[in-house]
């Protein structure tokens, strides 16, 4: 996408509404068929304004249980940028490395902008439980009859003291 007409004539402003360019991110499925909207907007001499709104929808796995889990990512960006001419910070020339030259990188934009927006922690309920560490069974599900007991480290050598005086 060419940003020449964005970056040099004052107050032009480009809205645009597009198929997301991705099928799959991080090797996950995107369910749905979004659009992005786009709003270019210069602001001020060499200055522009890119913002981007769109939802998408994945099938993750729970990170307790591994349950998938639909889950929505809420996709809201806003970033500023600058004629290239104008870049001579090595930070912000590294900020907006989807800018090249005049032309706009759409698909590193919108890779950067979902790794920021991807949650942290996809969990299929506050409460799971989560699966038994040695037996592998969803805890949700069933009980098991495995021990669970894990022992504080801090605190290994006087259980180490304690088992040697029982023997």
């Amino acid at each position: 996408m060419n940003l020449t007409e964005i970056f040099n004539q004052e107050n032009k402003r480009e809205e645009v509404t597009i198929q997301f360019p991705f099928h799959e991110f991080d090797n996950e499925k995107i369910l749905n068929s979004p659009e992005i909207n786009l709003v270019l907007m210069n602001i001020g001499k060499g200055k522009a304004l890119i913002s981007g709104k769109a939802v998408l929808e994945f099938k993750l796995s729970c990170a307790r249980c591994l349950k998938p889990v639909k889950t929505m990512v809420d996709l809201d960006f806003e970033r500023e940028i600058f004629a290239p001419e104008l870049v001579t910070d090595e930070e912000i020339r590294e900020d907006q490395h989807f800018v090249e030259d005049y032309e706009l990188d759409l698909d590193a934009l919108l890779t950067e902008e979902l790794q920021l927006s991807w949650p942290s922690k996809i969990l299929c309920d506050e409460e799971c439980k989560g699966i038994c560490k040695k037996c592998g069974k969803n805890l949700n599900e069933e009980k098991c009859e495995c021990d669970d007991f894990v022992p504080d480290v801090r605190l290994a050598n006087l259980m180490d003291i304690f088992n040697a005086a029982q023997k």
